[in-house]
């Protein structure tokens, strides 16, 4: 009876420890992983995915004429908020009409702390350093991964989802960092 008590025990927590790695692996991602450095959170993917497509996954209530729902919205593991490539932005980077309406950034805070020596962050991750701002840094992936980081005690702050350099090579967007 014992043995199987523990064998239990032992079980459970190999799969609590598992489930604990794939939500961080999904929050998180490390940019080692091919498939956790895809610039997606939770299946929303910049450029591609549109406001009902956010309302889809949110699961919030909206006004029918809110066809680009900005949040933040409380979710699992912190707060998330999107921004949509409008009319006037589409002008400005020379996007296509089709991309009108569409996801452009998301931007997710997670709820727990952590730190830069928290994350494992791949050889495809650069820093850069806005001139204009002093008080945060990032980390970027081509991806479309950027990490923004408090310069005082390299704190994360927020994990930015963003269209991948490729995708921006066709438009006429001047940043350094992140959209």
């Amino acid at each position: 009876m014992v043995h199987v008590l523990t064998s239990l025990t032992v079980r459970r927590q190999s799969l609590r420890l598992a489930a604990v790695t794939v939500l961080s692996l999904l929050a998180f991602p490390s940019g080692n992983s091919t498939p956790a450095a895809k610039n997606s959170w939770r299946g929303i993917i910049p450029l591609h995915s549109s406001g009902t497509d956010v309302m889809r996954l949110i699961g919030e209530e909206r006004d029918a004429s809110d066809d680009m729902p900005v949040g933040p919205f409380k979710v699992d593991g912190g707060e998330v908020t999107f921004s949509y490539l409008t009319p006037s932005l589409a002008k400005i980077y020379r996007a296509p009409r089709s991309m009108i309406g569409k996801v452009f950034t998301i931007y997710f805070k997670p709820s727990a702390p952590m730190g830069r020596s928290d994350l494992v962050l791949g050889s495809e991750f650069k820093r850069c350093s806005e001139d204009r701002e002093k008080t945060f840094y990032y980390y970027v992936s081509t991806a479309g991964i950027a990490y923004q980081f408090l310069r005082s005690g390299d704190r994360l702050e927020t994990i930015i989802y963003q269209p991948t350099r490729a995708e921006v090579k066709s438009l006429a967007v001047n940043t350094e960092c992140v959209f």
